[in-house]
């Protein structure tokens, strides 16, 4: 049992680094190589753990060949714009200027209902209020509407609007997460000041944020029923 955990242990933080050193993203975000050699480790880093007798070696040399060719087929593909475009593709115009391409929605087999589907997903009731809707090389399906269709902004609206950047979590389940608190240029004194101003300690936050603007979201913890 202590073997088989062994081996476990270190064929799985093996992997995590060399995911790591890949750089890997999201499955739905992956380039065919990409996606080609997550599947070739994860065969390969199951040899040892289903076959006992199986040397540690046997897995990690071909997955740190696999690493090597990676890291090499993305530098030359970042070098060479064909193969770039032989290994990727390219973006697919499935509707253009507010036309739909059936022959495209063929030529990459996405049915109309997926297409319609995927519309409503990004809250959208129709295709005629899509401009572009483009197939990305990683999958993804970006969808631009049509002027009328866009959200009002204060831009739009000719309203002055401030930035104001993203939540910084100071305080997560009680715990001040100091190094950022720094970073943004307060101290502890600041911050305990400001849950005061809210009748709490630090202790009693479950999460208490700050923006770029200053503007703060406190969320108290939940009391437990005795």
């Amino acid at each position: 049992m202590a073997t088989i955990l062994f081996r476990t242990l270190i064929v799985y933080i093996f992997i995590s680094a060399v995911f790591r050193m890949m750089g890997k993203r999201e499955v739905g975000q992956m380039q065919i190589s990409d996606l080609v050699a997550a599947l070739l480790l994860s065969e390969v880093a199951a040899l040892p753990l289903a076959d006992h007798n199986t040397p540690l070696l046997n897995a990690l040399v071909p997955v740190l060949i696999i690493l090597a060719l990676e890291i090499l087929l993305t530098y030359f593909k970042n070098k060479s714009k064909i193969l770039k475009r032989l290994l990727e593709g390219k973006p697919s115009f499935l509707i253009h200027r507010g036309k739909l391409n059936q022959g495209e929605l063929e030529r990459m087999r996405v049915s109309i209902e997926e297409l319609l589907g995927e519309c409503r997903q990004q809250g959208f009731s129709d295709l005629s209020d899509i401009e572009y809707a483009i197939l990305e090389e990683s999958g993804k399906l970006s969808l631009f509407p049509k002027a009328g269709k866009q959200p009002l902004t204060p831009d739009s609206l000719g309203i002055p609007a401030q930035e104001t950047g993203i939540a910084h979590p100071l305080i997560l389940d009680g715990s001040v997460n100091v190094p950022l608190l720094q970073r943004l240029g307060y101290d502890r004194a600041w911050l305990e000041k400001e849950c005061a101003r809210r009748g709490r300690t630090v202790s009693d936050f479950f999460l208490l944020t700050v923006d770029d603007a200053g503007n703060i979201t406190a969320i108290g913890k939940e009391k437990k029923e005795s």
